[in-house]
């Protein structure tokens, strides 16, 4: 089996993704939608969970990245909360409810939100990214 090679991206993205409420899955989403326009040229997702866990290889990873973005989906910060626990701070920070006044429709909203708000969404993020990488 061949060992897949990929070269490390100057800036890395973790995103909220909780699947319980709109802005959650749309802050995942927004999150791929970057990384599809980008083509992982200048930026990458990260994997909140192996890095929380202590995934060697993410950890590593994550550590050799330039630039840090998190994007959380509510007034909770819950990305940036754990990932402080874990040492991580970011370079730049978006929260959905708080920077963008998107609001949160509580439990179980998972799929309400449109494909404006993850383009919106992305653009904040990709402009963001342009400033802080160039």
């Amino acid at each position: 089996m061949a060992t897949a090679s990929y070269q490390i991206a100057p800036g890395g993205v973790f995103a909220c993704f909780s699947g319980g409420s709109n802005t959650g899955s749309l802050a995942g989403f927004a999150a791929l939608e970057v990384v599809k326009r980008r083509e992982n040229e200048t930026v990458g997702l990260c994997s909140l969970p192996a890095v929380l866990n202590q995934v060697p290889r993410q950890s590593a990873l994550v550590q050799q990245i330039e630039k840090i973005i998190v994007i959380d989906g509510c007034h909770n910060g819950c990305a940036r909360q754990l990932l402080a626990e874990a040492g991580i701070a970011p370079s730049v920070y978006l929260n959905l409810e708080t920077d963008l006044h998107i609001s949160k429709q509580g439990p179980f909203s998972s799929l309400a939100f449109t494909g404006e708000e993850v383009n919106r969404v992305a653009d904040a993020v990709i402009t963001t990214i342009q400033e802080i990488l160039h």
